[in-house]
């Protein structure tokens, strides 16, 4: 059985688990990042929507397109405190859409901590890694292997700060996109941080197999 499965439809080999998991559309593309929990027979979808009148959702239903990795970083007997930092983060999180991270996070009382100017400003993605950071009390990504060309939108970062009046100097370090099937693949290492060349070592692989699902 490959380690990448899907959510709804196959039994993991863990009965009690968190997991990295990716929304996948249908020529297989990741283009959504979700946290999976598995605890005491029930399924929970932990996520940023990036739909400002959505936010964030804690659900005890699992998208049919979604596929997921158990990560290893996060002991199972630690899944109740999981859950409840998933909880108070629901609470007081009031993220704002955009392609950067320059490693904030969020504490176990649900708190965003951030000492750029960027603040509480993430994509789906980078939620999860907030919420990983925060829990693990170490970096779970190491960020700064991926810079400013990992979102090469043209213009993207000018159209940014115009619409929220930012001073682009202030932000532009913290500008850089970690996909959803890159935090896929981050699933498959335990040792913090993870390397973006790690990461890289399996994005063939699991793209593979997702598109030939």
């Amino acid at each position: 059985m490959f380690e990448i499965i899907n959510t709804l439809t196959e039994n993991d080999i863990k009965e009690e688990f968190v997991a990295i998991g990716s929304c996948i559309d249908g020529e297989g593309n990741a283009y959504h990042s979700v946290l999976i929990i598995r605890y005491k027979g029930e399924s929970f979808q932990f996520h940023y929507t990036g739909n400002p009148s959505i936010g964030i959702l804690f659900e005890n239903t699992v998208y049919s397109s979604c596929f997921h990795k158990i990560t290893d970083t996060i002991n199972p007997r630690l899944i109740p405190a999981f859950i409840a930092m998933c909880k108070r983060v629901m609470k007081t999180a009031t993220p704002r859409y955009g392609y950067f991270y320059s490693g904030e996070y969020y504490d176990n009382s649900g708190n965003h901590f951030s000492d750029k100017e960027v603040g509480e400003t993430m994509t789906c993605a980078g939620f999860c890694i907030n919420i990983l950071k925060g829990f693990l009390e170490n970096d779970y990504i190491y960020y700064q292997d991926w810079t400013s060309e990992s979102h090469p939108t043209e213009g993207y970062l000018d159209f940014y700060c115009s619409k929220y009046s930012i001073d682009k100097d202030k932000i532009a370090e913290s500008h850089r996109r970690i996909s959803p099937i890159e935090l896929l693949c981050s699933g498959f290492f335990s040792n913090l941080p993870i390397r973006k060349v790690q990461i890289d070592c399996k994005i063939d692989e699991v793209q593979d197999y997702l598109k030939n699902y």
